[in-house]
C-alpha cells in the first residue's frame, strides 16, 4: 500500500478527493522495550511499514472512518 492507493480508496469509498494524506512510520526498539514510558533509555528506529490515512471534510460534520484492512466492516 502507498499514498496513491490510499487516495484512490478514499475517492472510491467517499465519492470525493481526499484533502490530506498522512503516513506514520512504524518503529522497532532495538533495546529498551517498555522503558521509554518509564523514563529509561531506548534505541528505536523507524521501519518502512506504517499507517496511511486520508482525510476530508463532509457536509454533516460527522466522522466517518473506513479501513481497507476490514472492508466488510468499514
Amino acid at each position: 500500500m502507498n499514498s496513491t492507493d490510499v487516495t484512490k480508496g478514499f475517492t472510491e469509498q467517499f465519492g470525493k478527493q481526499a484533502e490530506h494524506t498522512f503516513f506514520a512510520p512504524g518503529r522497532i526498539n532495538l533495546i529498551g522495550e517498555h522503558t521509554d514510558y518509564n523514563g529509561g533509555h531506548v534505541f528505536p528506529c523507524a521501519i518502512s511499514l506504517g499507517t496511511y490515512a486520508a482525510v476530508g471534510t463532509n457536509e454533516d460534520n460527522a466522522f466517518r472512518l473506513y479501513s481497507a484492512n476490514f472492508p466488510k466492516v468499514g
